[in-house]
């Protein structure tokens, strides 16, 4: 068995990262929706911050047209599920965490389902169904969500704290029927620098290490290399988040 300290000595490093944090991480369980471009490079980062137990969701098999992003992928595997890859590659970061891996669309009874026992969830589908049904489940549940996205050159990134702030329904309560799955442009550095961005807010939730975003959206124009960071508010009368 490894080390359990001297693995993770470099970020019991941090200032205030205290061994009772790192512990909050092993005992964490978290669900990722989603490891393409974006959800992948969280759902690898999270592995290696020693993360206790992942659940994961993605539908599909692999394609060489994912290989520009997703670094979880093999291209010699061109043709199978990207669970199952997926669950090869990230048990090799880490072999004592608990993975369990579902190839499978999400719609509200199916994300209740995976999502419930998790202490926080990770939303990275590229169409608004699924995120709109893991929003209610986690809203449902009283489980925290990071919302994460990216377009083109483009990224944003926001905490969804069940009836404290608003969630994602607040904006878009419905599908925005224009948008198009796979009719988005995907550089992978931009999707992988948003998937580390809420792999780290995760990790500031769950051990309280730092503070989350809160009521805040994090939006990176990479074109320009400028972020905003524009307050979102509850909407009172949200089909989703308006009463408990």
């Amino acid at each position: 068995m490894p080390d359990y300290n001297e693995r993770y000595r470099r970020q019991m490093m941090m200032k205030d990262f205290t061994p009772e944090k790192q512990d909050k991480l092993k005992n964490a369980s978290v669900f990722v929706g989603g490891i393409g471009g974006l959800g992948g490079a969280t759902a690898a980062y999270l592995a290696c911050a020693g993360i206790g137990r992942m659940v994961i969701s993605h539908y599909g098999n692999l394609t060489e047209t994912n290989m520009n992003r997703q670094l979880l992928m093999d291209i010699n595997r061109v043709g199978e599920p990207r669970v199952d890859i997926a669950y090869e590659n990230l048990m090799k970061i880490n072999p004592e965490m608990k993975l369990e891996m579902y190839n499978v669309r999400l719609d509200e009874e199916k994300a209740k389902e995976l999502i419930s026992g998790c202490n926080i969830a990770m939303s990275a589908r590229p169409n608004f169904p699924e995120r709109l049904a893991m929003n209610k489940a986690c809203v449902d549940l009283n489980v925290p969500m990071v919302e994460a996205a990216m377009d083109d050159m483009y990224g944003y990134l926001f905490t969804v704290i069940p009836y404290e702030t608003a969630c994602l329904a607040c904006n878009m309560p419905e599908n925005d029927k224009d948008w198009k799955e796979l009719g988005f442009g995907v550089l992978g550095a931009v999707s992988g620098t948003i998937g580390c961005l809420a792999a780290v807010e995760m990790i500031k939730i769950i051990t309280g290490h730092g503070e989350p975003l809160n009521g805040r959206m994090m939006h990176i124009d990479f074109m320009k290399m400028r972020t905003v960071m524009p307050k979102l508010k509850r909407n009172p009368t949200c089909p989703v988040c308006s009463h408990k």
